[in-house]
């Protein structure tokens, strides 16, 4: 009986084999990353040289997310100032609010490919929820952002940024449409 089966069992093994192999299923356009802060960490001396002048002052409150695709490597970088950490450093009972910098995109190897429009995950007295998004390739093409805003704007979603191939950047439509 077994080999009378065996025939069945090669063809259906074949099979899932040539499925495996594929570029980029389905599952994996619909994986959802949401960036944890608490799975942050400092930047190295090297992360450190990417960044502009304007982030000087903030380097010790600056924290380097991983974002893994789903073999766990570690494709795209996110670069934040953490407010938190940074308002618990000042001196004094009442601190002034600073304009921060934009956090920052990266690929692993220190290419520049985009901004986030608010600090994360917090730009007082608002928080950024980050997520990426319809992963081709092992690569998100796709950030949706929400802001969760105490303020008469309340919680809402923001343009969602969108990879664009033909300028190695993320940008949101309105500009992507005014480049």
């Amino acid at each position: 009986m077994f080999p009378q089966n065996f025939g069945w069992v090669r063809i259906c093994l074949i099979l899932g084999v040539i499925a495996s192999v594929s570029v980029s299923s389905p599952g994996d356009q619909r994986r959802k990353t949401v960036v944890n802060p608490a799975h942050c960490i400092p930047l190295s001396d090297t992360q450190q040289r990417w960044l502009t002048s304007e982030w000087q002052r903030y380097l010790d409150y600056t924290r380097i997310c991983g974002i893994q695709n789903s073999k766990h490597k570690t494709v795209l970088l996110l670069v934040s100032v953490h407010a938190d950490l940074y308002y618990k450093a000042q001196p004094g009972q009442s601190v002034l609010q600073v304009q921060m910098p934009r956090p920052l995109l990266f690929l692993p190897s220190g290419a520049a490919l985009g901004s986030l429009p608010y600090n994360f995950p917090e730009d007082p007295p608002a928080e950024l929820r980050v997520t990426f998004a319809r992963w081709v390739q092992g690569f998100p093409e796709r950030i949706e952002l929400y802001l969760t805003d105490p303020r008469a704007a309340g919680d809402r979603s923001l343009s969602p940024l969108i990879w664009d191939e033909s300028k190695k950047k993320f940008a949101s439509k309105e500009e992507q449409s005014h480049d």
